[in-house]
């Protein structure tokens, strides 16, 4: 498969002016993106809906992203040969099928249709959460890891700002003592990109373990995330079965405590719920249920 970008796009979307798609005086539902006449950036289109069933909304956007209205000023970020071939929608969400031509997109196209289909279909109130699927399979980015399920706020909406950019932040992690015996804490300088969130570099950093001597990653290995989201000051953390295997040192109440504890004090909730491919009704090794929200737990940290 064709490598893609490994997190997302930062993208420039058009200023709302004669320039743009849209007119300032229209008015609808929603705002559907397209690329702009020089293909480099986002614009919008106002539309209202005709139906108000789910399914069938999905299929009016689906339509209108093929085809604005002033296609004059405004392109489709979808190319002609790159089909939806099928989707799913489950609960809040979506999963979109694409045929194999989707392969051949460069990255900069690749990403902004992306950031438009995802922009334009999570404005259906039913619709949380995406993940794009090619030949059958979940979109990977360029390390081959699954992109996952995308959100409209994983597209950074910010007029004018360099592409690629990146923040640091002094974040603390837990990680486990060398005998994986209770957590330690670890002041680490996170840089990640502007258009990820910080829950996700905190995840993400976990699952890739300590840069510190003295420290043991207490998440196995195999772990991929496919979703991070804040509801309610709730974190919602949907892990891949390889948060199921056994870590050879380290308790599965380190490996949860280490995602909970790192949350909780680097990012903005005050409890985390930890699922697995979206089923929070699972037990580690048998015994140690994620059926609920976890609080901060200092018990069992070091110190």
């Amino acid at each position: 498969m064709k490598a893609y970008v490994s997190i997302f796009f930062l993208f420039v979307i058009c200023c709302f002016s004669a320039a743009g798609c849209m007119q300032k005086e229209e008015t609808g539902d929603i705002q559907v993106y397209y690329l702009n006449t020089e293909g480099t950036a986002l614009a919008t289109e106002s539309y209202s809906w005709k139906s108000d069933q789910i399914s069938e909304r999905i299929e009016e956007v689906l339509k209108r992203l093929r085809k604005p209205k002033d296609t004059v000023k405004c392109t489709s970020a979808i190319p002609a040969d790159v089909l939806v071939t099928d989707y799913q929608i489950e609960g809040n969400r979506l999963d979109l099928y694409f045929s194999q031509e989707y392969e051949l997109l460069n990255k900069s196209e690749e990403v902004l249709l992306r950031a438009a289909v995802v922009e334009s279909m999570t404005q259906i109130d039913e619709v949380y959460l995406i993940q794009f699927y090619v030949k059958g399979k979940p979109l990977e980015n360029n390390h081959g890891e699954a992109v996952g399920y995308m959100r409209k706020d994983d597209f950074v909406q910010n007029t004018g700002t360099a592409l690629n950019s990146y923040q640091q932040e002094n974040v603390t992690l837990y990680f486990a003592d060398s005998s994986g015996s209770g957590l330690v804490k670890t002041e680490v300088a996170l840089r990640y990109n502007s258009y990820m969130t910080l829950e996700k570099a905190i995840v993400e950093q976990l699952i890739k373990g300590p840069e510190t001597e003295g420290r043991l990653a207490v998440i196995p290995a195999e772990t991929k995330l496919l979703s991070v989201l804040i509801k309610d000051d709730i974190c919602y953390v949907n892990l891949n079965e390889g948060f199921l295997a056994k870590t050879p040192l380290a308790s599965p109440e380190l490996a949860v405590y280490s995602l909970v504890n790192s949350l909780i004090e680097g990012g903005n909730c005050s409890q985390v719920q930890i699922s697995i491919n979206g089923d929070p009704d699972v037990k580690l090794e048998g015994e140690f249920a994620l059926d609920k929200p976890f609080e901060k737990n200092m018990k069992i940290v070091e110190g």
